[in-house]
């Protein structure tokens, strides 16, 4: 026998609850008058594990993030094993890297030092250290995506304005175009290469210049082993490999802080919808439980990348030092400095990018201020202080390792710190250059 539903329980629930609160259980400042339902493709472009699907499935095709399930609807797919064929091309690739980290390290130990030697160790264990450091949030990926997730669940319902361009609209936009820079900087680095082989080979007389070309370019694996074709192409994958690595570092910590500032602008937006307006306690107690998920997450997201982070301000840091110490060098040809020119502007704006996506975490995390500042004395209340005394007193944001914490300041602080170092390089090259204990060949890529 089917009982009737009894209603007016339900009904007097809602009385209840209105009475309580005085307003009803649905936010009413919410007049966006858009509907409740929306497709699945509209409901997940705001999506991290959506967002950064395409994203991911890049990485993978050169040895990072061996996660399974990237292509799953939901987290939920996600999972990480030692058996698998991603994971297996992973450590291929971080053997490679060890190699050649490893005959880096050995010519600079059998040789005079010279700056070129030390910056291939670099970039050497650089690549190393971001194949491992990807390998490790790889294992813990599938629950951090998780964590992501349900935080953007609970806040969603509440925040239905579509924005201008949706999550994975901006993470494509952005992707492309870092990523065909990076094309464009390694295809000039390739010309600039092959064309000071032609001149090292016409200047020894060798008609291979092929051989001339991997010689120079890679003098730390090819002064230890004979030369073959072969070699010669696993040697230039692996530059691939490593190149793209260290790009995709800085483009990995990009989009997420782009995902980060995405959710704080929301609930700013939704703050700044009910400025100067009476609003009940309840709904103060609802925007700052939102305010601490974004606090909260901040700071796992800061857990799992702040390693990431350090290792990407270290190299940039160091290679922009670098790039413009060699600015000063008159001898290089005239695509070599082409080269060195893009290089230096690329890297310049890739840091630029990801110190100011990174600083504006801990800047919208700071915009409620103004608006607790001016709630009106009838909506003033013990949520509103607990609220207004987390947003001036929380340090939220991304951290070196908790060594240092990206600001804008910090900005203005990295920049003295380059023409800082950059004086002690420019003396440290002059030295170099009219040593004649450090003078190289001139056929070797300096």
């Amino acid at each position: 026998m089917i009982r009737p539903v009894d209603k007016s329980g339900q009904l007097a629930l809602v009385v209840a609850e209105i009475k309580q609160k005085g307003q009803p259980s649905e936010p009413v400042f919410n007049t966006w008058n858009l509907p409740k339902k929306k497709s699945g493709k509209m409901r997940n472009s705001d999506c991290l594990h959506v967002a950064l699907r395409p994203v991911l499935t890049l990485a993978q095709c050169f040895g990072l993030f061996p996660v399974n399930g990237i292509r799953a609807p939901d987290t939920s797919g996600l999972t990480f094993t030692w058996r698998s064929f991603k994971i297996l091309y992973c450590l291929l690739a971080l053997f490679i890297s060890m190699t050649m980290t490893i005959c880096s390290f050995i010519r600079i130990i059998s040789t005079k030092f010279h700056t070129a030697k030390m910056t291939t160790l670099v970039f050497s264990v650089s690549s190393c250290l971001t194949n491992i450091i990807f390998l490790k949030l790889a294992r813990k990926w599938p629950e951090f995506a998780a964590s992501w997730e349900k935080v953007e669940q609970e806040i969603k319902v509440r925040y239905r304005q579509p924005p201008k361009y949706s999550l994975i609209k901006r993470f494509k936009i952005v992707t492309v175009i870092i990523i065909t820079l990076a094309f464009c900087e390694h295809a000039l680095s390739l010309a600039s290469g092959y064309i000071s082989a032609r001149e090292c080979a016409a200047l020894r007389g060798d008609t291979d210049v092929t051989a001339v070309y991997f010689s120079t370019q890679f003098p730390q694996v090819f002064t230890r082993i004979p030369y073959a074709l072969w070699k010669g192409i696993v040697v230039q994958f692996t530059q691939i490999l490593t190149t793209f690595s260290w790009n995709f570092m800085d483009l990995f910590l990009i989009l997420m802080c782009t995902a980060l500032t995405h959710h704080f602008r929301q609930l700013n937006e939704r703050l700044n919808n009910v400025k100067n307006k009476t609003m009940p306690e309840w709904w103060w107690a609802e925007a700052r439980s939102d305010y601490n998920s974004l606090a909260n997450l901040t700071r796992q997201v800061d857990s799992y990348v702040a390693d990431i982070v350090l290792l990407s301000f270290g190299t940039d840091l160091y290679f922009i030092c670098l790039q413009l110490m060699y600015s000063f060098d008159r001898m290089t040809s005239f695509m070599r400095t082409i080269y060195l020119c893009y290089s230096f502007g690329f890297l310049l704006g890739r840091t630029t990018a990801v110190s100011l996506t990174a600083a504006s975490v801990h800047d919208e995390s700071l915009l409620p201020a103004p608006v607790l500042y001016g709630v009106h004395a009838s909506s003033y209340s013990t949520e509103v202080v607990r609220f207004l005394t987390q947003v001036t007193t929380d340090n939220i944001g991304l951290t070196g390792m908790k060594f240092f914490s990206i600001t804008r300041s910090f900005v203005l602080t990295v920049a003295g710190t380059i023409v800082t170092y950059e004086l002690v390089l420019v003396q440290f090259n002059n030295v170099q250059q009219t040593s004649p204990l450090n003078m190289t060949n001139v056929c070797e890529v300096k």
